[in-house]
């Protein structure tokens, strides 16, 4: 922080006649928050700016998420800390492929027991690309 104060004085712009456009200098912006497809966010979890959470990570109820999560990675704690990975990496890699979160409403539906199923065999795997 560069200022003397921790006070956020630009979200109270009136009060101290300062311009409204100067709010987000009331703290250090360390980069927007980006959220992947088929995230699951835990209750009270907290994302800090500028961290990316990877497709289909499970983020744990009160994680401090300080550090980008990779996809399809389990977090949690204080700071978030790595728990387990969802999948093997050759079955993450075979998700980030098939991209089921852009398909048409069509072919999800068609495939929505598969998905629901969990059943992640190589062979329905290459089937639905």
């Amino acid at each position: 922080m560069n200022s003397l104060s921790t006070y956020p004085f630009p979200i109270f712009f009136e009060e101290w006649g300062l311009d409204v456009k100067d709010i987000t200098s009331a703290w250090d912006n360390k980069g927007d928050i980006v959220i992947g497809n088929d995230v699951w966010i835990g209750y009270e979890a907290v994302i800090m700016a500028g961290v990316t959470i990877g497709d289909g990570a499970i983020i744990g109820a009160r994680a401090v998420v300080t550090k980008d999560v990779p996809p399809y990675t389990i977090v949690g704690g204080v700071p978030a800390k790595q728990i387990r990975k969802r999948f093997s990496d050759e079955t993450i890699s075979e998700l980030l492929k098939v991209k089921w979160w852009d398909w048409p409403i069509e072919k999800i539906s068609h495939n929505i027991e598969f998905i629901k199923s969990g059943n992640l065999s190589s062979n329905l795997m290459l089937n639905l690309h």
